[in-house]
């Protein structure tokens, strides 16, 4: 199963997120770390541009090796094979979206996602913060647990849109979250571009990333075992 992770340039945030995938997913998912894997794209990349030096050191100093990637423009056929396509803020989940009406129903922000997988970990019962169940010979094989992951994406494109927790943790729809915290609804429901800001920026962008990112792993997968 392939999470595609969409930025603007597909030089820093999603390039990050696409290496924190698969770094925690090998961390977790162990011998099945193949099952889950990532893509990243743009919507206004220029192709062929390597990672920024910066988003490489900050993914560095929080111990992911960065993927082998160059950047490239989000397209059908990339959405096509994605079970999910994140982006790092709403207005570029809505543009994407726009873009690719076909697979609208993929496209969440990063943050959004991991507010519908609280949900439906709230709903069967299990604690969102208790972490993924560890896999061990007991568990399923590849073939049931990748089936159950899908099992997992489809319950989370099945919950009304306007439905889905914008931010996990607040209980709040998207109106009285725009009404009440506009200001602090946008800095807390995206992960913003670091280009223009300090290195300690894009540090603080790494780690909100890994943070996501991990959040995201381990709630698939425990969707996937309980």
């Amino acid at each position: 199963m392939i999470i595609l992770f969409v930025c603007a340039g597909n030089i820093m945030r999603s390039v990050m997120a696409e290496s924190v995938l698969e770094a925690r997913s090998r961390e977790m998912l162990q011998g099945y770390s193949g099952i889950l894997t990532a893509e990243s794209c743009g919507l206004k990349a220029e192709p062929g541009s390597p990672p920024h030096r910066e988003a490489l050191r900050a993914l560095e100093n929080i111990g992911v090796p960065p993927c082998a990637s160059s950047s490239s423009i989000a397209d059908d056929a990339m959405m096509d094979r994605a079970a999910l396509a994140l982006t790092m803020t709403r207005q570029q989940c809505y543009v994407l979206a726009d873009r690719f009406p076909a697979n609208r129903e993929k496209c969440y922000s990063l943050v959004e996602v991991n507010g519908a997988i609280e949900m439906l970990l709230e709903e069967r019962g299990i604690e969102p913060g208790a972490g993924a169940p560890e896999l061990d010979a007991r568990g399923p094989d590849p073939a049931e647990l990748s089936r159950r992951l899908e099992n997992a994406v489809t319950a989370i494109r099945e919950i009304p849109r306007e439905k889905v927790r914008q931010i996990p943790g607040v209980k709040m729809d998207t109106r009285e979250l725009m009404t009440h915290f506009a200001p602090c609804f946008y800095q807390a429901s995206g992960i913003h571009d670091p280009l223009s800001g300090t290195p300690e920026d894009m540090a603080r962008c790494a780690e909100l990333v890994d943070r996501e990112v991990t959040a995201l792993v381990g709630g698939l997968l425990a969707l996937a075992l309980h």
